[in-house]
């Protein structure tokens, strides 16, 4: 049985850590929103049932979004840099928004921050859309072995 071969764990890794990354991102950036959204509204303190539906679609949505970005467009970027990193700096923006308690600045500052981190992490970690074509399946066929004066 193929599938149960030890090339293919870390693929089940992946379908299984991706979306569950994903919706702790979701779940944990819908908890920085909900704080964020009812100080800057001024309203009072979220119920429990505020986190907890914040916390569904956020994380539902995250758990879907997460692999996608991940797979098509932050395929060379280490793993953990494409959850921490933009759920930190979207985290940051929640938190900019809160402290200065302006609302243009809370329906701003997380989705630029999220965004422009994916953005820079995909500069940062270029994609070459001749990667498969450029390995050789044996390299040693196209290696001169014969030494040059």
């Amino acid at each position: 049985m193929a599938f149960f071969s030890p090339y293919f764990a870390t693929r089940r890794w992946l379908r299984i850590g991706l979306p569950v990354a994903g919706a702790a991102a979701g779940v944990v950036f819908s908890i920085a929103l909900t704080i964020a959204g009812k100080i800057v509204g001024g309203a009072p303190p979220a119920t429990l049932q505020n986190y907890a539906i914040n916390a569904a679609w956020f994380g539902g949505l995250a758990a879907i979004v997460s692999p996608t970005v991940s797979w098509s467009a932050l395929r060379r970027v280490p793993l953990w840099r494409t959850v921490v990193e933009p759920l930190a700096l979207a985290v940051a923006g929640c938190g900019i928004a809160a402290i200065t308690g302006s609302a243009i600045l809370f329906l701003i500052l997380p989705p630029v921050a999220l965004v422009g981190d994916l953005f820079r992490l995909s500069r940062a970690y270029p994609q070459d859309p001749l990667d498969a074509l450029a390995t050789p399946v044996n390299p040693g066929i196209l290696t001169d072995h014969t030494s040059k004066p």
